[in-house]
């Protein structure tokens, strides 16, 4: 994940152009993005919808559930896709490949198989990135750093992106430690294999001859356009992995892709200001209706203080396609606070925070009740000036062999509630 950072300001640049969307959204799909498979990302203006990691290996009935409860996952094989699909054809799978670094880790690279191409790639030297001591510069787990400026390798990643796609029949690609800020902390160290040129905010500042005298993002961004105009194209939705959005610094287009993957989205240890700026790049995603994956992690099932404040702020956020998970021993686990229907929200998407800021927590509305979000460390009483049902989840966690769904909710009437410390209330009218 991106190291935390609150140097310099940021510039988020300019939206790509409408004609540049993956697909159409088509009124008769419930203005779902319509793929050329005839599956959609559906529309999530007025649901919970969750497009979980990679789900583990099922019986029959979990199988059921998961096709029933999710709208999609990641990293399965052929034939298990096809079995999702059996169940729920609109089922969406995505393919899961690294976006600018080579690894000797396998990922499925046929369809059937799991392996890699490091063999392949390991014979063009010019693709990897060097330090200026010729060396190749590694990520802490080993993986190498790819020069994104080559031509060659632009259009190896890109073919070799088409061809997974199609022999998976996925319906998108996550394209995993996408930012240009990961590589401060994970190359920018003096040691072997280290580039120092990276270390601090070199990503955003560093003009590189390499690079044509671009810096780090602008280079990533020189690539990423042309590279998500032609998948789409060819009906494939870019998903990159951007981490939370919590470097001030990285002034990187986030727009330039089809949508994101959130991933340590809203996290509890966040600084106001981090948090801030995190949840205003996520609005104006949504409010472009980019794809939105939001994605963190439990350290228990019970922790239900945390569990609220993921889902407080993918409300918050949430526009017409974006997508939530969170679990604590792997993705098929059921939250029963997923199950709340507060409906379509009562205005647009707000494109600043600060627009959502009311009685000392962070508010929206819904027809059929409100999210109320405190990002502080201190509880915060906010009195709501009519009666309201509070919900309480209880239970939820792993799907067990039954496929049984897990947990319940719980509601009691209140006209002011306390919003604890980073967590958040949901209340129904």
């Amino acid at each position: 994940m991106p190291h935390r950072s609150t140097d310099g300001g940021r510039d988020a640049g300019s939206p790509r152009s409408d004609d540049a969307h993956i697909a159409s959204t088509d009124a008769g799909n419930d203005g779902g993005i319509v793929l050329p498979s005839g599956r959609t990302f559906p529309d999530t203006n007025a649901a919970i919808a969750l497009l979980v990691d990679q789900l583990p290996s099922m019986n029959a009935a979990q199988m059921q559930f998961a096709t029933s409860h999710f709208v999609g996952t990641e990293k399965q094989l052929l034939p298990v896709t096809q079995q999702l699909r059996a169940l729920n054809p609109a089922f969406i799978v995505l393919h899961y490949h690294l976006a600018m670094w080579q690894s000797a880790a396998d990922f499925i690279v046929n369809g059937t198989s799991w392996g890699n191409d490091l063999s392949t790639v390991a014979m063009n030297e010019s693709w990897f990135w060097h330090n200026a001591s010729d060396d190749r510069v590694t990520a802490p787990d080993g993986k190498f750093l790819m020069d994104v400026t080559v031509p060659g390798f632009q259009q190896y990643w890109e073919e070799s992106l088409e061809s997974q796609v199609a022999d998976g029949q996925y319906d998108a690609i996550m394209f995993d430690s996408a930012s240009p800020n990961l590589l401060q902390g994970w190359c920018g160290g003096s040691g072997a294999n280290q580039d120092p040129r990276l270390a601090g905010t070199a990503a955003s500042t560093a003009p590189f001859a390499q690079l044509g005298g671009a810096t780090w993002i602008e280079a990533w961004q020189t690539w990423i356009t042309p590279l998500d105009a032609d998948l789409a194209a060819k009906g494939i939705p870019l998903i990159p992995n951007t981490g939370p959005f919590i470097t001030e610094w990285d002034t990187t287009d986030y727009t330039l892709t089809a949508g994101i993957f959130s991933e340590g989205f809203a996290g509890t240890d966040f600084a106001v200001s981090d948090w801030q700026h995190s949840t205003d790049e996520l609005l104006k995603l949504a409010s472009l209706d980019r794809i939105m994956i939001l994605q963190n992690y439990l350290s228990a099932s019970t922790d239900v203080a945390t569990r609220m404040y993921y889902l407080g702020n993918y409300l918050l956020v949430k526009g017409h396609h974006a997508y939530l998970d969170y679990f604590a021993s792997g993705p098929l686990e059921w939250y029963p606070e997923w199950a709340i229907d507060l409906g379509a929200p009562m205005a647009p998407n707000a494109t600043d925070v600060t627009a959502l800021a009311s009685g000392g927590v962070y508010r929206r509305d819904f027809a059929n009740g409100s999210v109320l979000v405190n990002p502080t460390s201190s509880s915060v009483n906010v009195p709501l000036g009519a009666t309201y049902q509070q919900v309480t989840p209880s239970g939820g966690g792993p799907v067990d062999a039954t496929g049984a769904t897990p947990g319940s909710l719980t509601m009691l009437p209140v006209t002011s509630v306390s919003v604890g410390a980073t967590t958040a209330v949901i209340l129904l009218k």
